[in-house]
């Protein structure tokens, strides 16, 4: 396998633990230290601590952290909530053609595919305009446009895409190579939907000169291959410029479909002139969005949503850190204020506190169980409800609805299960390594996509300890 660059409330009080030798027992066994372990098990009507361990410990949350972000989104866009995308013109439609400006404008949809544009495309058919004489604007100021999630992941990572108000088929693109007998190499990306692959014309792919691969990117959205690489392959990739690939990829769809756009330019939607919508399309509900989101841990609708919650209260937000302060403070004032009561009761000690962005991605982020554990209860039943379990294909125990979290010498997980005498309990639950995790970060080389043997033998052990601790817990209470 090749290696590519770019160029990847609750007041939590008392002690209920009947038999605390049991954990201590699974620590141990699993070759953990008692330090690297914390949760909080407890009852979700009242918040009172049924077990905890290192409760007030920060730990890095990881995908767990999306948690805080569904809860806040569900809070202040509501369940039915829809994100629409647009397509608009900006002039007289006359015998087919467009005589001024067409413009794609992005609603903020994580959702948005290949299959969704070929709508808008249908609504532009309609209209009967099979050329545009003015520009093929891409309008994506509903939320700030990034490059990256996290930089402090692999280039080549398809977890850390680009970011941005108009993003499509979750900004991936697939790099496929071949390899033919003389030895010459054929490579080219594509954009991945259901319905099929399209070339995407706005990334692009060359072959590394001599072979030699230098140590950085060649560009946003510009990759090196090696020179020969081994056989036929594909990888999936990151895109680092998400409008102007939706942008692109519509104009290729138009193009297949007999209508003429020129190439896509960054711009705003008019609100003079004959302006008017051609085509909409409205995204799934959010609560659905959302349930996606936790069963599948995108990070990309993560943060789209993130930011369109933080928008919609201060539309000036314009990078992930403030963002994510903002709806860290919304949740952790509604968790003081108690829940539906409305109680001026402090819920939580919230010093320590710390997201850096919506998804989790990364280490700069920290919670302790205890906040995370707040910060579920704090969500209720309309975020319980879309927790995915054994039966969306989580490696779960029956009876435990749970949000993983992962990443190399870093295990959580925060969810609801269903005791053996039939009770439902909430848990926060952290395992880190935190020495090993320093090390390798401090030891990051963007270039490497794959993590250390040892993160995922360590990972398999995190797993299992998770696994026996809920069994523990829903067998003894």
């Amino acid at each position: 396998m090749i290696r590519l660059i770019l160029g990847a409330l609750i007041v939590l009080v008392g002690w209920g633990g009947a038999n605390a030798s049991a954990p201590d027992e699974a620590i141990a066994r699993h070759g953990f230290t008692m330090a690297s372990v914390g949760y909080v098990l407890f009852r979700l009507d009242t918040g009172a601590v049924v077990e905890e361990r290192q409760a007030d410990r920060p730990f890095v949350p990881a995908s767990v952290a999306k948690l805080p972000t569904v809860a806040a989104a569900l809070s202040v866009l509501g369940a039915d909530h829809r994100f629409t995308t647009r397509l608009r013109a900006n002039g007289l439609i006359q015998a087919g053609v467009l005589r001024g400006d067409l413009i794609l404008e992005g609603g903020g949809d994580p959702s948005l595919s290949s299959e969704g544009l070929a709508k808008l495309l249908s609504g532009l058919q309609s209209a009967g305009v099979t050329r545009v004489t003015g520009r093929f604007l891409y309008d994506a100021s509903l939320l700030p446009e990034l490059a990256e999630i996290d930089p402090g992941q692999p280039w080549a990572a398809p977890y850390n895409t680009g970011v941005g108000a108009l993003s499509v088929n979750f900004n991936r693109a697939q790099l496929a190579w071949t390899r033919a007998a003389n030895g010459a190499v054929t490579a080219g990306l594509w954009s991945v939907a259901d319905s099929g692959r399209t070339p995407l014309d706005s990334v692009g792919v060359s072959l590394a000169p001599n072979g030699a691969i230098p140590p950085l990117p060649n560009g946003p959205d510009r990759w090196l291959l090696p020179q020969k690489p081994d056989g036929n392959g594909r990888l999936w990739l990151p895109v680092a410029r998400p409008g102007l690939a939706a942008a692109s990829l519509f104009r290729r769809l138009a193009a297949d479909a007999g209508v003429s756009l020129p190439a896509p330019q960054p711009g705003r939607a008019p609100t003079t002139g004959e302006n008017h919508v051609i085509a909409t399309l409205d995204s799934p509900p959010l609560a659905e969005l959302a349930r996606s989101l936790l069963r599948y841990s995108n990070n990309l609708s993560a943060e789209m949503i993130g930011l369109a919650t933080a928008r919609r209260i201060d539309p000036t937000i314009d990078r992930l850190g403030q963002s994510t302060l903002l709806l860290q403070t919304l949740l952790t004032r509604q968790s003081d204020a108690g829940a539906g009561g409305g109680a001026k009761t402090k819920t939580a000690d919230w010093q320590g506190l710390r997201l850096v962005n919506h998804s989790g991605l990364g280490t700069g982020s920290q919670a302790t169980p205890r906040h995370m554990a707040a910060l579920l209860r704090l969500g209720g039943a309309p975020l319980w409800s879309l927790l995915p379990g054994e039966e969306d294909g989580k490696i779960l125990p029956p009876g435990v609805h749970a949000k993983t979290g992962t990443l190399s010498y870093v295990k959580g997980l925060a969810g609801v299960l269903t005791t053996a005498n039939g009770q439902t309990l909430g848990f926060a639950l952290f395992i880190t390594d935190a020495e090993r995790r320093r090390a390798l970060d401090a030891a990051l080389d963007r270039r490497v996509t794959e993590p250390p043997a040892e993160a995922r033998a360590w990972a398999a052990r995190a797993r299992a300890l998770q696994s026996d601790l809920l069994t523990d817990w829903m067998g003894r209470f």
